[in-house]
């Protein structure tokens, strides 16, 4: 059965056009030939010793607008000029070049910038934290040069716990899951986009006409579902990384007082049966998961 509830919009919101807020101006290009330029910053990269930023981001976002404005000033441009590569990717409305995120291990994107740190050599170096961004504008300008400043040196790593094979083997179990998940929700924003395309008409009378107005209704409440399940989805990936953290920490403290390499390679060997609890989101979360369905 379909698990998307209806909410009443307002009138404003039911003829606002959504198409409108896709560009608008600001540092991110729609029309860029964004692989090419990521390319060419990995051969720029490899070349001179630097690494690669990417931010998938939007002009219509606030936080892509923040994010920029931290690059723009003077200690962080000369931390970029000395160290990176930066590219800026348009998302549009997280449904545009998801592809490239996805070459890098990232299947989804939460929110709007998300940040991809990447060396040539070693791949991506903050897949604990790139999805921390969409706070960007109200993140202290310090805690931005901070982070940059230190991505520019460090080197993939963790402590005993991160380092076993046991916890690396959950972690392949919470890929798989985000991978599947992720490009469920990706599709979920390529097809929202598809739909919309189709409701010019609509989104035109719907101030006159009530069926016009119910049909954007509803796209609207489908629009809004699917915002709530990728913040639900986020959550989720967050509390799944931090279940096996802790289960394989109490695992190691049952066999020993003191986290050690060696009393995690005691661990490994023993094969513990460690089991993570996934979410199951069902299997008709959005419309065009149900049969019938067509734009």
């Amino acid at each position: 059965m379909l698990r998307l509830v209806l909410t009443v919009m307002g009138l404003v919101l039911l003829v606002t056009p959504v198409s409108a807020l896709d560009g608008g101006t600001g540092p991110f290009d729609a029309a860029a030939d964004a692989r090419a330029e990521v390319a060419s910053a990995m051969t720029a990269a490899a070349e001179n010793g630097n690494r690669v930023i990417l931010v998938f981001g939007a002009n219509w976002c606030h936080d892509s607008h923040g994010l920029a404005d931290h690059f723009a000033q003077a200690d962080l441009q000369q931390i970029l000029a000395e160290n990176y590569e930066l590219v800026l990717i348009d998302v549009g409305w997280r449904h545009r070049n998801l592809g490239i995120a996805r070459d890098y291990g990232v299947p989804v994107i939460y929110g709007t910038p998300t940040v991809l740190v990447i060396d040539p050599e070693l791949g991506l170096l903050n897949r604990d934290t790139l999805h921390g961004w969409h706070t960007a504008y109200s993140r202290p300008h310090e805690d931005v040069v901070r982070y940059f400043r230190l991505m520019a040196f460090s080197v993939p790593g963790g402590g005993v716990v991160e380092n076993s094979h046991t916890y690396a083997a959950l972690v392949e179990e919470i890929e798989a899951w985000e991978n599947r998940e992720g490009a469920r929700l990706s599709n979920a924003y390529v097809m929202l986009q598809d739909w919309r395309a189709t409701l010019d008409e609509d989104f035109s009378d719907a101030g006159q006409d009530a069926d016009a107005a119910r049909r954007v209704e509803f796209y609207h409440s489908v629009e809004a579902a699917i915002d709530r399940h990728r913040g639900r989805m986020r959550e989720d990936r967050n509390a799944l990384f931090s279940a096996a953290r802790e289960a394989v920490r109490d695992a190691l403290f049952e066999l020993g007082s003191d986290l050690t390499p060696e009393l995690a390679t005691e661990l490994d060997a023993a094969q513990p049966d460690i089991r993570l609890d996934f979410p199951d989101y069902g299997e008709a979360l959005f419309p065009w998961e149900e049969d019938g369905w067509a734009l």
